[in-house]
Parts: structure tokens; sequence; C-alpha cells
């Protein structure tokens, strides 16, 4: 299946151990089915040989382009930055560590005729105890707070002209939720497909750190501020 536009943007925090593998495979995907790729990687500010080797991989291949954060920002202001660089006509987001291949992709593309924004549920992942009540608490707690349901677990597929609308904002993991959110209230089609999670290449989670657990619980009181903001301003004549 050949798809026409797509920007692969993965974010990257000390993944030098699984970066060069992951990248491969999603090169080998890109060339194979889709016509105008890009893929932009963004190092969030990491201390390892990351930058070096992201400055390397884009010298070596004309479709990746190489976006440096000066400082450890989290997921959401990684994929922010990339979000800015993109051109193509969709957008995605790939992990580092390998756990998303990029061949998966092919569900979202079957998916995308009359669709906006396509989300993924997981039908394999096995999740520790701890990881599950976690993500669980976030996604219930949002549905609380924000008052809309995010259907989604793993990576989206979206056109790039509905994201610029959407306005997300979030830097931490929370950023994956948004958008859909907005997406649904906006009153864009948003379609859900199942895939599958692999094992890492290499490396372990940076999600569940006390500081970026704590971050995404502030930005979800955050965004719903900002929510109520925006209804306010478009209430007004």
């Amino acid at each position: 299946m050949s798809f026409p536009s797509l920007t692969i943007v993965m974010a990257a925090f000390n993944e030098e151990e699984a970066l060069p593998a992951c990248v491969e495979r999603t090169l080998d995907f890109l060339r194979a089915h889709v016509a105008d790729p890009e893929l932009i990687i963004v190092d969030d500010g990491s201390s390892d040989g990351t930058p070096a080797l992201i400055d390397a991989l884009a010298e070596a291949h004309p479709e990746i382009v190489a976006v440096h954060l000066a400082q450890n920002s989290g997921m959401g202001a990684a994929l922010l930055a990339g979000f800015e660089r993109a051109r193509k006509e969709w957008v995605t987001i790939m992990p580092a560590d390998g756990q998303i291949d990029a061949h998966d992709l092919l569900i979202f593309f079957e998916a995308t005729p009359g669709a906006d924004l396509i989300t993924s549920l997981y039908q394999n992942r096995k999740y520790p105890i701890g990881r599950k009540i976690l993500s669980l608490g976030l996604r219930s707690l949002t549905t609380v707070i924000v008052g809309t349901r995010a259907r989604t677990e793993g990576i989206y597929l979206v056109r790039r002209a509905v994201l610029e609308q959407l306005g997300a904002r979030s830097h931490s993991f929370l950023l994956n939720l948004e958008i859909p959110i907005r997406a649904k209230r906006g009153g864009f089609q948003v379609r859900t497909v199942y895939m599958n999670v692999h094992d890492r290449i290499a490396g372990h989670s940076k999600a569940t750190s006390t500081r970026r657990i704590v971050q995404t619980f502030r930005e979800l009181f955050r965004l719903r501020l900002q929510m109520e903001r925006e209804r306010r301003q478009a209430r007004r004549p």
C-alpha cells in the first residue's frame, strides 16, 4: 500500500542504544510505503550520545530532519517541536525505543478515508499493575476534569492542517490525550484502530518518573482552565 505524504516525529531522550535500529526500520518502511516521506527526530535534551547520533543520521539520510531541545522538557514538548517542523500532509509520532514498528502504520493508512485523526488502542500490551493503575487513573481523571474521554493508548495519525488548528500545547505525555480531546470537541472525524506494541530494543520507560507524573497532572488542571477560557471566548458576540 502506498501513502502520499507523511511526517513521522520521533522524540528521543537518551536513546543512543535503540535509535539506530529503530531509525533503520522506520526508514525502510517510509521508502517502501510513502511517496513523500519525512522523519523528524527530536533530541529532548539527552545527556548521552543521542544528539550527535541524530545529527549523523540526518547527515546520512535526506529524509531525516534533526531537532534539538536545549534541556529535557518532556515528551509533549519534544513532539510539539517536531510538529512545528512538519511539512507533509499527515503527521504521526513514533517512540525511539522500537516499541512501535513503523510497519504497523499500514493499519492507520487504511482508516484515513473520511477521517481527520486516527487514534489507537493496544491489543496485546500487558502493563505491570503499577503502570496499569497510573494509566487508568490519568485517563479517568482526564475525563472527570476535562469532560471528554480520550479513547487512545498508542500513536496517532492526524492531518497536519487539523493538527495546526487544535492548538494543543501540553509539554508532558498529556499532549497525546489533549490532541484527541480537542479533535472531538472541534467536531473533527476521529477513528480508532487496534495495534500491537513490541518489546523495547534497549533502555527503559522514562514516563513514570515522579517529576514526569507531577508535570502531567499539573498540566491536566491547566488544560481544564485553558478550555474553559476558550469556551468563554467562543460565546462572546
